[in-house]
Parts: structure tokens; C-alpha cells; sequence
């Protein structure tokens, strides 16, 4: 039996050998010239062996205790080649601490760590301790290029994988962009090999952030074409997003949650088919790997910047992706932060990943392979390795670089393209062929279950927020029992001091239910859109996202609803006219609380969506409040109202109140209301219309934000 092991980490393994007895083995690596491709392999069926030389295929990660065996094997079983069958245990890995780099030219007798792989060259899943292997190369320089990670079954990789050609590395070619007829990127061309870092700078309104969304497969380029593992980002964009990860420049995390919380909802999120226990392996490898061991169990919101940075690079990191972008990750840092978090990527550039990062610090670009300097306008000034734009600029002071840059971008990129072409980190041979992880299906119903826990525990850990929302139905329930008389929601005295003193509470109790309904929700969406959009991207279902908020946001609606009842009913009496369809006055009275609280819920949701900033959101409250006030029906009539009739159709207040009047017969039991007012008829026929139509119109809110929210490929 022989096994495949890859240059990243040393492995001691366990293997049954000849006659059932098991050998314990320690592997080695052995860097094979540029071009060939035989395999040297572990041969497990000969003389025990302490060193064997094996060929560097590609990289991985493994974890002590990993089980692996021969044939077709469920997820966390990986294949071995051999001629019989066997299985294995990964008992220590040793980390890269040689100091070895991607790319580096070796020639010497050294340490090299590696991780074993399966016969097609997939890594197996990886290992935590170990004693270093050994390679030796021959006297004559050899270029060694290692592969990125690639995404093993606990890391991402759930579905049937097809093969992707091609280097595997970025490629940027004439992009151009525009908004109407300004054009904010023209003829932009770079490349970038794996274990590159890559820093882009440049002025104000030069087009970093807008180049970044264009690498990202976010917006679409008007000119040129992004190229990655060898296809049209753009084109296969549905296949790549998930070997993408990007940490936009705002933090877009949930920052009531704590670091372990966050990860391990995402890790759900992204790693669908993984089990239980691989999604909590991968959270604690990307913990440990950001350093934020001693912060796991610490709130975002209590984290430093750095911190929170880390965080956020920690979540793109779980899926193990091989392209990582960065925009401004060291905006608002201080020095020692700042070179903190260059000295990160750098670490992350070293183990396999393109890296791309806009950055406005320049004192840290030493850690950068190459630098893309962009012109006002979006026009390339200088791309290449950080030490030589002081040769190319004729100066080194960055202050007079990006004032020539400032004034004279059309000189400064005409210099540019009258240069020798610059190719580019890329890789000194081919890698061999791997594979890409198409976006798994969407498992909505995991989804809803992973999002409704999320949305719960955001909801709980909230504390301000959850005060209010429990203390609210309280003072509305109070506030109703204010209105005067005793009658409460039984027959009014015609000539008594309130003879509408009915109509009074089931107004109060309807508006309720729309306020708390619409409070609940209404700064939700606007408030999370940029998670939302990012775990879109990545294969989030809008579908599972919507119903997870309706149903948390439901039963949330639905309890304080039932505290607002009980005060009210306790303190004025309930209905004293029998049911219309549910047989009991006081239960069939809640349903149409509760459903009006739900669907005005929705229609906040609506709102949320609609609002382009947590500033919009009062003066929209304030006026669907309004409305709904005014068009319920209980306080001002509307029907056979021109206009008004017709508005007040499209708010759930106004079929809500008819459902409740309905239910009580308010059209007997106060004096004044109007004759002509027959969605309050106390009859089966009009109760079930007015519950339909609210229902109905909660429907038609729910489809149209779902519509709205959706993918603009959808």
C-alpha cells in the first residue's frame, strides 16, 4: 500500500501493514523537478521506514485522530492508493515552522512540513502535532511552488467537485468600468499568483473599492475580463464565489454575538454537509490561526479594532478559500495595529492564498510581493514589486509620488504602459490540476433552523433592545385601560358619558398590535443588509433568511400581543357576544390581534428593506403609524369614502380592526358607529373575509420583499 503526501504539513501516521500488523511511520517530502509529474509515494507494504521521499502535490490541513481508509467512503473518509484494503489514523502533524516561503528556491537539507493527500491529489483532512520531515533536493536550484489549500470535506467541500484548469491564479485583464458616463476604471491589467500578497493604493477616487467589487465577482466589469483557477470569474461566477473570500471595509458582523458564536453560525452557514464536530474543528483552526484564542468567548463589540479585523478575515477563512480580498483593513488602526494586521496577511499569503489588499498605510508595503498604484480615474501608474517605485517614480518620498500621481495621471500612466510588461507574481511552473468546489445546494431548511437560533440569540443579546420589547405591550396595555367607562368591550350606555367606549379599546388594542408589530422589525433589514449581502453571495438562501426573521419576529409578535390582551381584557372584561368561528370570543379575539401584530411585523421588514439608512427609519415608523391610524376605521370612517376608502385597503390596520370588530359585534355594542360599516358584521362570511384579505395582504408584503432582496442574477 502506498500513500501521496503533500508539501504543508508533517504527518505520523498509523497504517495496517503486511499480515495485519500495524506500522507507525513518519513521512517525508521530496520536491520534484518543474514539469515532472510522477508520483513517489509511501510504499506501506515494504521495509519499515523512518524517511521516504514522496512527491509534493498539494496542500492541506489535517488534525490528529482523522480516520482515512481505502474505496468510496462517506465525508471524513478519505481513499489511500494501495492495492488492498486498509485504514489509517493521522496520529501527530508538525506546523510549518521551517520558515520555508511559497516560491522560495531550495537547495539545501531542511525541514518541510506536508499533509497527506488521496490518490487524485485532494487533500486529506489535516493533522495538529508532529515531528518534521525531511527533504533533500539536488545541488542545482530548483523553483518550488506549493498550491493553496484546498477546501477538504469538513472545510467546504460537500459537493461533487469539477476539475478547473489553469494555474490558479488571478488574472486581470483591460477592466474597465463605468457608472453612466463616468468612468471610474479603465484598462486595468495585473496578475497574482498563489502565496502572493498584493497591495493596491492610490489617491482618493482612484477606483480601489470599485476594483475590489470587480475581483469579487460583485459588480460586473463594462470592459475586460477577471480570470481565476482558469475561468471567467464573471462567467463561473456561481462555481467560484466559494473559493472567494472578502472582507469589505466596514466590519459586517453581528456584534452582540460573541467570536465563537459568530464563527460557529457561519461555519453552519457555509459548511452545510459538514458534521457537527469538522464545522467546530475548522472554527477552532481559524481561531487559533488569527490568534484570538483568549477573545472567543469575548463580544465583538468589546473587541479592539484589530481584533474585530480579525474577526472578520476569521470568517472568510472557514471555507479555506483560495482567493482572500481586503478592503482598508487597517482604516482606523494605529501603527502597531496596522503592521499587526500586514504581518497577517503576510502569514496568510505564505500558506498558498492570493491575497489582495487596498490599503492607505504605506509604511508596511515591505511585506508585499507587488503594489498597484492607481491614478485619479482609475488608470494603473505602477505595478510591480514594492522597492522599485521609488526608481520608476524618480522618487521615494510618497508624499511627492502621489501629488505627480494627483496632477498628472494621464503622464504618469502613459510612463506606465511605455514600460517593459510586468507579468506578475505568478508561479515559477504550473500546478498541478485541481478542483473547485461548485456552491453547494441550498439546504433551506438547515438554513432556517441555523438563521432562527442566529436571529434568537441576537434578539436575547440585544439587552436594550429586549428590555423594550417586553416592557412595550406592558404600557400600551396600561395606557388602554385608561379610556374611561366600565362597559369595556361589552354593550355601551347610548346615553352614558362614553358610549363608544368599545370602539375606544379595540382601537387602542388594534394600533397596539400595529406598533409593536412594526417596531419589532422595522430597523432589522437596513441594519444587517451588508451581512446579508455577503452571506448571499456565498449561497445563503433570501428564501430561509426571510421566513427565519418571520418566524422569530412571529412568535416575538405573538407574545406581546397575548400580554397586551390579558391586561386589557383583565382590566375591561372581554367580549360578552359569542364567537363567530372559533367558538370562544377571547381566543378568536387575540387570532386577529396576533395576525395583525405578525403582518404589520412583515410590513416592517418592508420598510427595513425599503430604507437606505438607519436614519430613515423614525420618520417612516412615524408615518405608517399615521396612516394606519387615521384609515383603520375606528377612529375616522373611511368606507364609501372616496380615496381613503381605496388606501386604507392596502394596511393590515384596517382589516385587522374589521376582524376584531367583527369578533366582538362592535357594531352592537357601541352606539355611534356607522351604519354602513359591514366588514364589522358579526358573521362568519365577514370575519373570514377580513382575516383573509389580512392574511392575504401579509402574503403579498412577504413575496414582494423576498423579490426585492433577492440576487440581481436571480
Amino acid at each position: 500500500m502506498s500513500v501521496p503526501v503533500s508539501f504543508y504539513n508533517v504527518i505520523s501516521v498509523t497504517m495496517p501493514g503486511p499480515k495485519g500488523i500495524f506500522m507507525k511511520m513518519h513521512a517525508a517530502a521530496f520536491l520534484t523537478a518543474p514539469g515532472k509529474h510522477e508520483t513517489n509515494e509511501v510504499d506501506l507494504d515494504g521495509p519499515r521506514q523512518n524517511e521516504v521521499p514522496v512527491r509534493v502535490v498539494a496542500a492541506g490541513r489535517c488534525h490528529s485522530g482523522d480516520h482515512f481508509a481505502t474505496g468510496d467512503l462517506p465525508v471524513g473518509n478519505y481513499p489511500v492508493v494501495g492495492g488492498h484494503e486498509g485504514a489509517g489514523i493521522v496520529e501527530e502533524v508538525v506546523p510549518n515552522t521551517t520558515g520555508v516561503k511559497v516560491g522560495e528556491q531550495i537547495d539545501r537539507f531542511t525541514d518541510v512540513p506536508f499533509t497527506m493527500v488521496s490518490a487524485d491529489g485532494h487533500a486529506m483532512l489535516p493533522a495538529r502535532d508532529n515531528r518534521p520531515g525531511r527533504h533533500r533536493l539536488p545541488k542545482s536550484r530548483r523553483s518550488v511552488h506549493v498550491s493553496p489549500p484546498v477546501a477538504s470535506d469538513h472545510l467546504g467541500a460537500d459537493t461533487r467537485e469539477q476539475p478547473i484548469d489553469g494555474a490558479g491564479c488571478l488574472r486581470v485583464s483591460e477592466l474597465g468600468f463605468a457608472a453612466r458616463t463616468n468612468a471610474l476604471l479603465s484598462g486595468v491589467s495585473f496578475s497574482a499568483g498563489r502565496g502572493s500578497l498584493t497591495a493596491i493604493i492610490g489617491p482618493s477616487g482612484a477606483g480601489k473599492t470599485t476594483l475590489v467589487k470587480l475581483v469579487a465577482g460583485i459588480a460586473k466589469p463594462t470592459a475586460g475580463v477577471v480570470t481565476f483557477e482558469g475561468h471567467n470569474l464573471h462567467a463561473k461566477y456561481g462555481s467560484l464565489r466559494h473559493r472567494i473570500g472578502l472582507v469589505p471595509q466596514e466590519n459586517i458582523i453581528h456584534h452582540q454575538l460573541t467570536v465563537a458564536q459568530t464563527l460557529g453560525y457561519v461555519a453552519e452557514l457555509r459548511l452545510p454537509h459538514a458534521t457537527d464536530q469538522e464545522r467546530r474543528r475548522a472554527v477552532d483552526d481559524v481561531i487559533s490561526e488569527l490568534e484570538l484564542t483568549k477573545r472567543r468567548n469575548s463580544r465583538i463589540e468589546k473587541l479592539s479594532g484589530g481584533e474585530r479585523k480579525r474577526a472578520s478575515v476569521a470568517m472568510e477563512l472557514l471555507t479555506g478559500p483560495s482567493l482572500l480580498i481586503l478592503d482598508e483593513p487597517t482604516s482606523g488602526l494605529d501603527p502597531a495595529l496596522d503592521r499587526q494586521v500586514m504581518k497577517l496577511l503576510r502569514r496568510l499569503a505564505d500558506a498558498g492564498r492570493v491575497v489582495l489588499v487596498v490599503t492607505h498605510c504605506l509604511s508596511n508595503l515591505d511585506v508585499c510581493d507587488q503594489v498597484l498604484f492607481l491614478t485619479p480615474g482609475g488608470k494603473t501608474a505602477y505595478f510591480g514589486p514594492p522597492d522599485q517605485i521609488g526608481n520608476v517614480m524618480g522618487t521615494a518620498n510618497w508624499a511627492d509620488i502621489f501629488a505627480r500621481v494627483g496632477t498628472e495621471p494621464e503622464v504618469v500612466n502613459r510612463e506606465f504602459l511605455a514600460r517593459p510588461c510586468t507579468s506578475g507574481h505568478d508561479p515559477a511552473h504550473p500546478s498541478p490540476q485541481r478542483t473547485s468546489s461548485p456552491c453547494p445546494p441550498k439546504c433551506r431548511r438547515r438554513q432556517f433552523l441555523t438563521l432562527s437560533r442566529r436571529q434568537l440569540r441576537l434578539l436575547v443579546a440585544d439587552r436594550q433592545y429586549c428590555t423594550f420589547l417586553l416592557v412595550l405591550p406592558f404600557i400600551l396595555g396600561i395606557l388602554a385601560l385608561l379610556v374611561p367607562g366600565h362597559a369595556g368591550l361589552g354593550v355601551a350606555d347610548p346615553r352614558g358619558p362614553v358610549p363608544d367606549e368599545p370602539e375606544q379599546i379595540l382601537m387602542l388594542l388594534n394600533i397596539s398590535a400595529v406598533f409593536m408589530g412594526t417596531a419589532l422589525t422595522i430597523r432589522d433589514l437596513v441594519g444587517e443588509r451588508a451581512i446579508f449581502r455577503r452571506e448571499q453571495s456565498v449561497g445563503l438562501s433570501a428564501s430561509a433568511y426571510l421566513l427565519a426573521k418571520i418566524g422569530v419576529y412571529g412568535v416575538a409578535a405573538t407574545v406581546q400581543t397575548a400580554i397586551l390582551a390579558a391586561i386589557v381584557l383583565i382590566g375591561k372584561g372581554g367580549p360578552t357576544h359569542g364567537a363567530v368561528v372559533l367558538g370562544n370570543s377571547t381566543a378568536e379575539l387575540y387570532s386577529t390581534l396576533a395576525a395583525t401584530a405578525l403582518i404589520a411585523a412583515v410590513n416592517g421588514m418592508a420598510l427595513s428593506a425599503a430604507a437606505r439608512s438607519q436614519d430613515q427609519i423614525l420618520p417612516m415608523l412615524v408615518l405608517s403609524m399615521m396612516l394606519s391610524i387615521v384609515l383603520a376605521g375606528g377612529l375616522i370612517p373611511v368606507t364609501g369614502r372616496l380615496v381613503l376608502n381605496q388606501l386604507s385597503w392596502a394596511l393590515p390596520a384596517r382589516w385587522g380592526f374589521a376582524a376584531s370588530a367583527s369578533t366582538v359585534d362592535l357594531r352592537h355594542l357601541a352606539a355611534l358607529v356607522p351604519a354602513n360599516e359591514t366588514l364589522w358584521t358579526h358573521d362568519p362570511t365577514w370575519w373570514l373575509l377580513d382575516m383573509l384579505i389580512l392574511v392575504l395582504l401579509g402574503v403579498a408584503t412577504a413575496s414582494f420583499l423576498r423579490w426585492s432582496i433577492r440576487l440581481k442574477s436571480e
